[in-house]
């Protein structure tokens, strides 16, 4: 028998820095001042949100990272419709300048 304790730990720290990331009004400001890459299904906030809650999680950013997504909430931590398949190598290097 195997419980993921780590899961539902880690569910509840990202859902407050998630807030957070809300409340500070960063998902407008970081996509008013990045370029979108036309390419792209998410924007430029959505990847440094992931990424700011993957490295805050204890992952290694840019590692796994859609792999990573697929067992997070994505549409309650960041934004609605957001498929964990978005978040692949290539469409987060598209969002770097």
């Amino acid at each position: 028998m195997s419980v993921q304790i780590r899961a539902i730990y880690e569910s509840s720290y990202l859902n407050i820095i998630s807030t957070i990331f809300k409340d500070l009004g960063l998902p407008p400001l970081i996509d008013r001042l990045v370029p979108v890459d036309p390419q792209c299904q998410t924007r430029a906030s959505d990847v440094v949100w992931l990424l700011t809650l993957d490295i805050l999680s204890g992952q290694q950013a840019l590692a796994h990272v859609e792999r990573w997504a697929h067992d997070i909430d994505l549409p309650k931590l960041i934004r609605p419709r957001l498929s964990p398949s978005w978040f692949n190598d290539d469409a987060i290097v598209r969002h770097s300048p």
